[in-house]
């Protein structure tokens, strides 16, 4: 015994295919497309959101070489930067000891004079009174 092929359209398997059957069956295979369709689109959003994700990484890599580069460059110039001003501190306080001898040398040799002009006056009080 031959088996009859059955038509899918025949949904409730009576042997007749009705309008009925016929929407409800192109309902099915529209929503099956469309179900393909969104399968689709998922997996081509999905692609290109792991490529999204490669792109954020690598620029997250490049951004983050370059925050090293520029701390790096920043440091350097900050030991520069102290480096010269020690070196200027060095300077002026060489030059604030020489200045402070200078003053100092010339504070005796008036001092020294005031000493030997005093001495002199008295010595000619001295003379006056003798």
């Amino acid at each position: 015994m031959e088996e009859e092929k059955k038509n899918p359209m025949d949904l409730n398997g009576d042997g007749k295919v009705t309008f009925g059957e016929k929407v409800q069956y192109y309902a099915g295979k529209a929503g099956e497309k469309v179900e393909e369709g969104v399968k689709k689109v998922y997996e081509g959003v999905k692609e290109d959101a792991k490529d999204a994700l490669e792109d954020a990484k690598v620029l997250a890599a490049k951004a983050k070489e370059k925050g090293k580069e520029v701390y790096d460059k920043a440091a350097d110039k900050a030991k520069d930067m102290y480096a010269e001003a020690k070196e200027n501190a060095a300077e002026l306080a060489e030059k604030g000891k020489a200045k402070a001898a200078e003053l100092a040398d010339k504070g005796k040799a008036k001092a020294a004079e005031a000493v030997d002009a005093a001495k002199a006056k008295i010595q000619d009080l001295k003379e006056k009174k003798a």
